[in-house]
């Protein structure tokens, strides 16, 4: 049952990805999901190496961390954080990031406990929680630091 729901996250992720690329600036969407899918993808791997968190059930069984959340999942949700704070300020994503990251915490805490997607070995939640919020603010970092070095930001529609 655990692998049916991996395959509909998949699909649902896929979904969400072909409709989050569909309006511009493309450009924007794009740099942000290759960019947290990078850094996603780097950091969630050091967790798995250093057997910090398992993932005991994976779509993908060849690696050792999951692939589905590092470079799918957490970076379609870095999109939607992006396109929400796309011409915040500072304190405004710092907010939406804590929310944001205490969501996702819930989330990942009840399925550590009630599933087998994940198994923190030495991992806390509380670690997931300043992660996730660092990622988050890390990657709007980048993001502006990018279009500023680019001398150019692109209206929203």
């Amino acid at each position: 049952m655990e692998l049916v729901i991996l395959r509909l996250l998949f699909m649902l992720g896929l979904v969400l990805l072909f409709f989050s690329l569909r309006k511009p600036p493309l450009k924007e969407w794009l740099l942000c999901y290759l960019l947290a899918a990078y850094f996603g993808t780097f950091l969630g791997d050091l967790a798995a190496k250093h057997e910090l968190i398992s993932y005991p059930v994976k779509l993908f069984t060849q690696f050792q961390s999951s692939v589905l959340y590092e470079y799918l999942l957490l970076p379609l949700l870095s999109i939607y954080f992006y396109r929400n704070t796309y011409r915040s300020s500072m304190g405004a994503v710092i907010g939406r990031a804590a929310v944001s990251s205490s969501v996702l915490t819930i989330i990942e805490v009840f399925l550590e406990h009630q599933t087998n997607y994940v198994h923190y070995i030495t991992w806390e939640w509380y670690y997931s929680l300043i992660s996730l919020f660092l990622f988050f603010v890390f990657v709007w970092l980048m993001m502006e630091l990018l279009n500023y070095l680019a001398g150019e930001k692109q209206e929203v529609e």
